[in-house]
């Protein structure tokens, strides 16, 4: 598969993070207005938790609702939000390739090379992700796991661009040739239609009392919460944030002993393929 191997300038990374931080804080208004219940996640927790900030070689930001607040977020946000920033999800952006709704700054735009010829606004962004109760039994657990992995997948593939890029010789042509056919096949099916069996599987034990939650968008099967609540504060670049209440185990469950350094090769980001700071890269 073809990569996109550019790396971000010092002052590059930085002017996109002070976007991000920017996005962030908005974020956590509207949260305050509608009266939501999130949290910081994934790499901005471990920010949290390492730094009380960004990670330095860190591109993005990402949060989480429980799902009644998700689905009131997705609702009534852009009632309240200021008129730079709009809400990208999969009901509202047929083409989106994401199954989970983007925060996105105008005037801005962030192209990731594999989605370079998609047909969607590509503001700067923070990711916002719901999260689920799932079932305290382990074989249930991994089965509903297995469902909405298997739903995204589709949905990737149906909404992604994978023949753009031709692949050489005999074995590359079949290849490119089966990736067209599966992408086209799967357009049988609604983008929509795809994106309600995702969210049915994450949903399946909403209305059962279960001690477990997760953020069930991500590929880690070990992203779950067993104490979520109550949320504790913490701080995010002078930033007072919402933290899950075991925000220790869960991270030493999904990154191990997070104490150490990554390996100097991996303390750096991709740049997309299209990077534009907007307004921020004349300050």
């Amino acid at each position: 598969m073809e990569k996109w191997q550019q790396f971000y300038t010092e002052e590059q990374l930085h002017k996109l993070q002070k976007i991000e931080l920017e996005t962030l804080k908005v974020f956590i208004e509207v949260c305050n207005k509608l009266n939501l219940e999130y949290f910081v996640y994934g790499g901005t927790l471990l920010g949290v938790e390492k730094y009380k900030g960004i990670i330095p070689w860190d591109d993005d930001i990402d949060v989480a609702l429980t799902r009644e607040s998700y689905e009131k977020f997705s609702k009534y946000a852009a009632q309240v939000l200021p008129e730079k920033y709009f809400i990208q999800s999969p009901y509202n952006c047929p083409n989106s390739p994401y199954p989970y709704i983007k925060l996105r700054r105008k005037g801005t735009k962030f192209v990731e090379y594999v989605n370079r010829n998609l047909n969607i606004e590509s503001g700067i962004y923070i990711d916002i992700y719901p999260v689920d109760r799932i079932p305290d039994d382990e074989n249930l657990r991994r089965q509903q796991f297995k469902n909405v992995r298997k739903w995204i997948l589709i949905y990737v593939i149906r909404q992604s661009r994978l023949y753009d890029k031709k692949e050489p010789g005999i074995k590359g042509f079949f290849r490119t040739l089966g990736k067209r056919i599966l992408t086209y096949l799967l357009k049988i099916l609604p983008a929509q239609f795809c994106s309600k069996k995702i969210d049915c599987y994450m949903t399946l034990y909403n209305n059962t009392e279960t001690k477990r939650y997760a953020a069930l968008n991500s590929p880690n099967y070990d992203n779950i919460y067993l104490h979520l609540f109550p949320l504790q504060k913490g701080m995010f670049n002078g930033i007072e944030v919402n933290i899950p209440g075991d925000h220790t185990t869960h991270l030493k469950m999904r990154y191990g002993d997070y104490s150490d350094l990554p390996p100097e090769e991996k303390r750096c980001g991709h740049a997309p393929y299209i990077l534009d700071l907007g307004e921020a890269d004349n300050k």
